[in-house]
């Protein structure tokens, strides 16, 4: 079996596979961005081009697809890479604590202010500011956050003394702000800011020839974390995984193999040790018309049957381990498999 080191070192064994037939692949510095795609390597040679600028940079794209190691990876590769990287997650931040979390405060500021806070501004220094989820900014804090990238100053809450921002701004977001400037609930003026180098990261089912050495080095990795010797996935497994359309991106691939990992009892990873979800044709946004007679009571007792005989796998048929991963009792479980004939 071929197998692949990432630049820290890291060995990976790659299964064959049709869709990895004459790719080239790019692993970079064993961040988890694996690039073999078109669509990804355009995408990369867009970020590592403006890498070297000051430009603020907008990544969009949905949930998991690796927003957050784009931006690593253009301050990585800028010069500001000895400086801080401060990542600020803007969704959960509204009001005052919005101001407070950007801006600092002076002891005294307000109510239990007891000493000098340095606000995210303030510790990015001449680094990157990483704003994720930028779209979740409240519009009432969007006024304030143009002010200092305009003019590229701020106070801190309680203060009086002017302090220079100088910090690169990467923005991140996997909502459609050019639908929220037109709806009114975000500020154009701010989106015009942040929008200087746009990024747009493609879902995983749109670069589905990433989906094999994705799977396969994140396998490597909780083996390796888990003490796992000898697991890899069959064919079939493999080929499920690479139709799957993955709402979740990367990290619900990501996830879903360490899970794999956790449960499986050795050997090889089935089909059958899949979510029931990633049947072919029960997946979400397929079309797909079930069979007349797939009931819903009888798609339970499929499911529950499916789970039972996971659970005995992944124990190697101990009985009270499995009903302990069930989170049922050992009587329940001799009753559900007498139910079904097992």
């Amino acid at each position: 079996m071929e197998t692949r080191t990432t630049q820290t070192g890291i060995s990976f064994p790659v299964p064959p596979h049709p869709l990895l037939a004459d790719v080239p692949e790019t692993l970079i510095e064993g961040m988890d961005l694996i690039i073999c795609s078109p669509a990804m390597q355009a995408t990369h040679r867009v970020a590592c081009q403006v890498a070297a600028s000051d430009a603020p940079v907008l990544i969009q794209g949905e949930s998991g697809t690796g927003k957050e190691l784009f931006a690593r990876l253009i301050h990585g590769h800028s010069g500001r890479h000895t400086k801080p990287y401060v990542a600020v997650n803007c969704g959960v931040l509204k009001g005052e604590l919005f101001a407070d979390k950007f801006f600092g405060h002076e002891a005294g500021a307000f109510t239990g202010a007891l000493r000098l806070q340095k606000g995210s501004f303030e510790l990015a220094e001449d680094g990157s500011l990483f704003l994720d989820e930028v779209g979740e900014i409240p519009p009432q804090n969007q006024v304030d956050f143009l002010r200092v990238l305009e003019e590229r100053r701020y106070k801190r809450l309680g203060g009086e003394k002017l302090l220079p921002f100088k910090a690169r701004i990467i923005a991140a977001t996997n909502r459609d702000l050019t639908a929220m400037v037109r709806q009114g609930d975000f500020r154009a003026d701010l989106f015009y800011r942040l929008n200087v180098i746009p990024i747009v990261l493609p879902p995983l089912r749109m670069r589905r020839e990433e989906i094999p050495p994705l799977a396969t080095f994140f396998l490597e990795r909780f083996c390796h974390r888990y003490h796992k010797r000898d697991l890899d996935f069959t064919p079939e497994t493999m080929e499920r995984l690479t139709t799957y359309h993955w709402p979740g991106n990367v990290r619900e691939l990501k996830n879903l193999v360490e899970r794999l990992v956790l449960l499986a009892p050795g050997g090889k990873i089935l089909p059958d040790d899949l979510p029931l979800d990633m049947e072919p044709g029960l997946q979400t946004g397929e079309a797909h018309t079930p069979p007349a007679c797939l009931s819903l009571d009888a798609a339970v007792r499929e499911a529950e049957l499916r789970a039972i005989r996971r659970a005995l796998h992944a124990t190697k048929g101990r009985k009270a381990e499995a009903a302990r991963l069930l989170q049922i009792s050992d009587r329940a479980l001799r009753y559900k498999m007498r139910e079904h004939g097992m």
